[in-house]
């Protein structure tokens, strides 16, 4: 538990440190988060004309998809706000840049991941709670199950980043990759689930869970069930379990860069 304690200390500290060296350049910070807004609420507004003329599809309304944006970019906010550098991790492998956690005591995946902040994440936060003000669901039981489900979601987001990022150990630079499957989990993950039957649905439960990160989160919030809550907070346990061990057996295969890097 102190070992614990001491890593999470030493993760809010990093944490601290990246938000201070954002507000070093407040206008390049600011000038992210007010772009990412507004890319944000480009896409949703395809949503918002889509359901003005149809209302529903497959018992998913306009409310739902407030729900499920507000969901999808807290969580995506929280997730690589802090944990930015989730998706650099396959070039970080690749170039041999590890080698400056590893000379260190500390927990090496931990550290890589809260080196840095993704700015413009901090943006799809905003855009995320603006949303969840729309969906009207202010009763704290309500607000506690965004919040649980906006957590798990991003658990799952960045997890999953970790897990395509450390194939970088066992078939070299897999940054493509990785890029291509979080990029087919977010497109995934904001339509309506409904829409999806047979061997895609059941990618979205499994290769690309993307139904863990938007719709299952979505209608915890909205029809709660403790089957539900077991089911989204098994699996984020489930995929971080396995993201970190995926990451730990890649390491054991890792070669040091031939390159020399100074981390400031």
């Amino acid at each position: 538990m102190r070992t614990i304690l001491t890593e999470l200390s030493f993760a809010f500290v990093c944490f601290k440190m990246n938000i201070a060296s954002a507000m070093e350049y407040r206008a390049s910070f600011i000038s992210q988060v007010v772009f990412m807004i507004i890319n944000d609420a480009i896409y949703f507004v395809f949503w918002w004309v889509f359901f003005d003329r149809f209302k529903e599809v497959r018992g998913w309304a306009m409310d739902d998809m407030f729900l499920l944006f507000a969901i999808i970019t807290v969580g995506f906010g929280l997730g690589f706000g802090i944990f930015g550098n989730a998706r650099a991790l396959p070039r970080l492998i690749a170039e041999g840049r590890l080698d400056y956690y590893l000379a260190l005591p500390r927990n090496v995946l931990l550290h890589v991941l809260t080196t840095r902040s993704s700015l413009s994440a901090w943006g799809d936060l905003a855009f995320g709670l603006m949303t969840y003000v729309l969906t009207g669901r202010f009763s704290v039981p309500e607000i506690a199950l965004f919040l649980v489900a906006s957590l798990c979601a991003g658990i799952v987001l960045v997890s999953f980043a970790v897990l395509a990022g450390s194939l970088t150990f066992f078939i070299g630079n897999a940054a493509q990759i990785s890029e291509l499957a979080m990029n087919a989990v977010l497109t995934l993950a904001l339509y309506p689930a409904n829409i999806f039957e047979g061997a895609v649905k059941f990618l979205m439960l499994t290769l690309i869970p993307a139904a863990f990160v938007g719709a299952i989160p979505a209608q915890l919030v909205s029809d709660f069930s403790w089957g539900k809550l077991g089911a989204l907070v098994g699996f984020s346990m489930l995929i971080a379990a396995s993201a970190t061990a995926v990451f730990y057996a890649g390491l054991r295969r890792y070669e040091s860069g031939s390159a020399l890097h100074v981390n400031l």
